[in-house]
């Protein structure tokens, strides 16, 4: 569709719904009477206040959104709304190097002017909790969350026996099986590539999951997934959670990320004589991606819950690690892949609280700065290593703190997308996250000290 189609197209429609993401990755948006769109609009694009957005202070956060109209699709909630998710620009029209779009182009232009690939391919596992309320409060009086569920029901069949009740359960105890068959119709009717979705292990935690795709799609798809499923639960009377760990002593959320690179149409990951039918270029994007994980996973675990999700026991990775089919690991190789056009890897440390276009950018540079500098991810010690134990291995970060002090330790790797004001703003912005969450206390605290 050229911009002459697409405006004879948003003539057959009363609006024009703009999308933007803001600096955690979330849409905001902005609303236009069709009458009023014009080649102007395409040309100039729509100013708006990026302070707000969390890009820049007030004093300078004037910025244009330019709508992609490649992106249109049909608003599902509104009616004779035509949607558009926008690129990010500064006043003069030059291109606004903190937006998530722009990082992640950038980080993949790097990637192509190396030689090394043309193409990120991703496949995205979306893991989320669908409750029947929740409700929660901070206040002088009160410290509390509340959330009613599904009907717990038994973990294990008999003793004894390591059956997870909740993994693909059938109804009814999958309470939310038609709600999410109408999610999926919708997603997929907007032209989004999803393989499937089921009950997961949790009390009230689902899954859906993306075919492999290009990483810009898939990084532009998932916060309108997350959009489209809040507002379907929204509509049945549920609230929808992405929170790594909303439940005590329940499973997680993560957001698995599988991936691999592609040049002139070859999956440069596979070699049927390599380690795990890998090649040695996949091997060193494993090395690589492992050594700077600490820094990387203040972005694809940018958030204090993260870090409640990642402890032993709940298939949530600890160490740096990469094995065959072992979900214990941060790199899993998938042991039913035998398709060397999808030979992939899987990272099993990220989680949806992600800015995904700035989580994907970190993944793929530190991938790629393992391929740049030839690591071999056996001899950096980090496997691979089969079943629960995984010796001599110092842990990932336990805590957002450790995380972002890996940042402040570990980034020159990320600065081919990642502008040094803008990873000083990131860590910034984390450290004020993490003391607002000090500063409350923990009805925990209560259980412990109340009584001493």
């Amino acid at each position: 569709m050229n911009e002459e189609e697409f405006l004879k197209k948003v003539k057959r429609y009363d609006y024009l719904d703009l999308k933007i993401y803001d600096v955690n990755g979330t849409l905001r948006h902005v609303t236009l009477p069709s009458g009023y769109v014009s080649q102007s609009i395409l040309t100039n694009g729509v100013g708006f206040d990026a302070s707000n957005f969390g890009y820049m202070n007030t004093s300078f956060s004037d910025m244009i959104a330019m709508p992609l109209i490649s992106t249109a699709i049909d608003e599902p909630f509104a009616e004779s709304t035509l949607s558009v998710l926008c690129d990010v620009m500064l006043p003069d029209r030059t291109s606004f190097g903190w937006y998530p779009r722009n990082v992640l182009k950038k980080a993949i232009d790097h990637v192509k002017e190396l030689g090394i690939a043309t193409k990120m391919m991703v496949g995205p596992e979306m893991e989320f909790n669908i409750f029947k309320s929740i409700s929660h409060e901070i206040s002088q009086r009160s410290v509390c969350v509340k959330i009613k569920s599904e009907s717990e029901w038994p973990l294990k069949h008999e003793p004894n026996i390591e059956i997870e009740e909740g993994y693909h359960r059938l109804p009814p105890f999958d309470s939310t099986y038609e709600m999410r068959n109408e999610m999926v119709s919708i997603l997929t009717d907007i032209g989004m590539p999803i393989k499937y979705h089921h009950h997961e292990v949790g009390i009230s935690q689902f899954e859906i999951e993306f075919q492999l795709l290009d990483a810009i799609e898939a990084a532009d798809w998932i916060p309108l997934l997350k959009y489209i499923v809040r507002n379907v639960a929204h509509e049945y009377g549920y609230v929808v959670s992405f929170l790594p760990k909303p439940l005590k002593d329940q499973a997680g959320n993560g957001m698995h990320v599988h991936q691999y690179l592609v040049k002139d149409s070859k999956n440069i990951f596979d070699d049927p004589k390599g380690l795990y039918s890998l090649s040695k270029k996949a091997l060193s994007y494993i090395a690589g991606l492992l050594k700077h994980a600490p820094a990387v996973m203040a972005f694809t675990n940018p958030s204090t819950n993260s870090y409640k999700r990642l402890v032993p026991g709940f298939e949530a990775p600890t160490t740096p690690s990469f094995a065959f089919g072992n979900r214990n690991s941060a790199i899993r190789i998938p042991a039913y892949v035998n398709d060397g056009n999808v030979r992939r890897i899987e990272f099993r440390t990220p989680d949806a609280t992600a800015n995904v276009h700035y989580a994907m950018s970190a993944m793929l540079l530190a991938g790629i700065d393992g391929i740049k500098q030839d690591l071999d991810p056996s001899k950096e010690g980090f496997g691979p290593f089969e079943g629960d134990h995984m010796p001599n291995l110092k842990n990932l970060p336990s805590t957002l703190d450790e995380a972002l002090t890996a940042l402040e330790e570990d980034h020159e790797f990320l600065s081919p997308a990642f502008t040094s004001d803008f990873i000083e703003m990131w860590i910034e912005k984390k450290r004020k996250e993490i003391q607002f969450i000090n500063s409350i206390p923990h009805p925990g605290e209560y259980d412990l000290y109340f009584g001493i």
